[in-house]
């Protein structure tokens, strides 16, 4: 019996009921009064009464009534009652107890025995109301143990990380179940997570490879085009018809049209083709080995654009990674800048470096399209569509087009090719940026430096130095540490 126990006295006679408050006050405890029954049941549906003390003789709703409808209330509103009543036969006592009083006394009570009778009905009271928590708690342990029996449930999830961190039995073996299930969740993410890493990884080569192979067809077979607009527009508008072509064949979801979703796809329009004009139009000038190391600048973009607008969480890890593969692109493009024994210019360099800088953009703003609901393969489709109306509007304005061929010549060839590899690179980048975010999916910069270099050594005979070897292997190490690491469950603790 604590001071904060509340005890509500229901009495019709206003002396009898002053007479019962007074003596609870002097048991050192709360009081309310109440002269009738259907008061006290609606007082009784609010929280705060620990006891009640009952008269039965009552006006309207009396004792009995009151007991009986306190049956059909929650245990957290049916507090136990003591009848305390002028009757004194058996039968009407017993009557009591049945509707679940748990105590009598006559109204001209002893005040000692009034004291021991309402201790006893607090302490049983609270003791049955621990043992209804701890029958919940055992409950709810139960059921959180048949939810861990399916592999994929998280053990945080389960809502009863309080069970594991209170004191006894019942604590220590919440605390266990918890703490094993969390390490057999976290073994579990663990190898999911080495799984997509690889998936991952894997996925970046394959991009590498078909985008590292662009700069090399643009050496070999658009250089001597003279006329960048037309080949871009060329290239960009068979990879909209395959994009396409893809898009329906996997249904994606068509984005919704808006004043909001138009300028974003304007934008991603201009970042798509932009790059596209500027490749052939350097091409002419510039090293195919050269081009596929510049654009690995992409990766060093996409980073500090994604953590200053908070794109993704960036830690020390990833930092070091990037830059490993920085370093690597360091070596790979030390000698392009001694000025006088290099034959490329500087100026060209710089129109080259902004290839990478589209891409960049062009990759942050792909990642940004689940803003507007947009599908990545529809949108792909779509920006591919808007460049190559774009390019086909600036070439028949400005220079016209190329002449195609009839039959398929080299030229040709090198149009189906380029756009081939265009199209399948870029759905692969949509699915590795929904898979695996920006700054993982950027890391593509890299490996179509390392493609493009193998690619202009196959078809172009450009000779790199065995230090650019080295030079990749740096840019691998730091694909690695760029991936993310696995996320891992804090395991309870014991209570201090």
């Amino acid at each position: 019996m604590t001071a904060s126990n509340r005890i509500l006295v229901v009495d019709d006679d206003a002396l009898a009921r002053r007479k019962l408050v007074l003596a609870v006050k002097a048991l050192g405890l709360a009081v309310e009064d109440l002269d009738g029954g259907e008061a006290a049941l609606e007082r009784l549906q609010q929280p705060g009464i620990d006891l009640v003390l009952l008269d039965i003789e009552m006006p309207g709703t009396n004792g009995y009534d009151v007991l009986g409808a306190l049956l059909s209330y929650p245990d957290d509103r049916r507090p136990p009652v003591i009848v305390i009543s002028s009757l004194d036969e058996p039968e009407e006592i017993a009557r009591a107890i049945e509707l679940g009083a748990v105590d009598f006394l006559p109204k001209s009570f002893n005040a000692v025995i009034l004291r021991a009778r309402v201790n006893a009905s607090l302490r049983e009271a609270q003791r049955q109301e621990q043992d209804r928590r701890t029958l919940q708690q055992i409950k709810r342990l139960t059921a959180a143990a048949e939810a861990l029996d399916g592999d994929e449930q998280n053990p945080r999830e389960l809502a009863i990380d309080d069970l594991a961190e209170q004191e006894g039995a019942l604590g220590v073996l919440s605390r266990v179940l918890l703490n094993k299930s969390i390490m057999v969740y976290n073994r579990r993410l663990s190898q999911a997570h080495q799984i997509r890493t690889l998936n991952g990884i894997l996925l970046l080569l394959f991009i590498g490879a078909a985008f590292g192979l662009k700069p090399a067809i643009a050496k070999l077979s658009f250089a001597e085009v003279q006329n960048p607009l037309s080949v871009a527009c060329y290239t960009m508008g068979l990879s909209a018809v395959i994009t396409t072509l893809y898009a329906i064949a996997s249904k994606a979801r068509a984005p919704r049209v808006s004043w909001r979703s138009a300028g974003f796809f304007a934008v991603l329009a201009f970042l798509t083709f932009l790059p596209q004009v500027l490749l052939f139009w350097v091409a002419e000038t510039v090293p195919g080995v050269l081009i596929a190391i510049l654009v690995s600048l992409e990766s060093f973009l996409v980073f500090f654009i994604a953590a200053a607008i908070g794109l993704e969480n960036l830690s020390l890890r990833r930092f070091v990674g990037l830059l490993f593969g920085v370093s690597g692109v360091g070596v790979l493009l030390l000698p392009f800048f001694d000025v006088e024994n290099s034959s490329v210019h500087i100026l060209w360099l710089f129109a080259t470096m902004l290839i990478p800088a589209c891409f960049a953009s062009e990759t942050i703003m792909m990642s940004l399209s689940k803003a507007i609901d947009a599908d990545l393969i529809a949108v792909v489709a779509l920006i591919f569509g808007l460049s190559a109306a774009v390019l086909f509007a600036a070439t028949a304005l400005q220079s016209g087009f190329v002449r195609l061929s009839i039959v398929p010549g080299k030229f040709e060839m090198s149009v189906i090719v380029f756009s081939l590899a265009d199209s399948v690179a870029m759905i692969a980048l949509a699915k590795l940026i929904d898979y695996a975010g920006p700054v993982f999916s950027s890391q593509k910069a890299y490996t179509v430096s390392i493609g493009g270099v193998l690619w202009s050594m196959l078809l172009l005979n450009e000779v790199i130095s065995p230090t650019s070897f080295a030079a990749l292997l740096l840019i691998l190490v730091g694909l690695y540490f760029v991936a993310k690491k696995a996320a891992v469950e804090r395991l309870i603790s014991r209570p201090a």
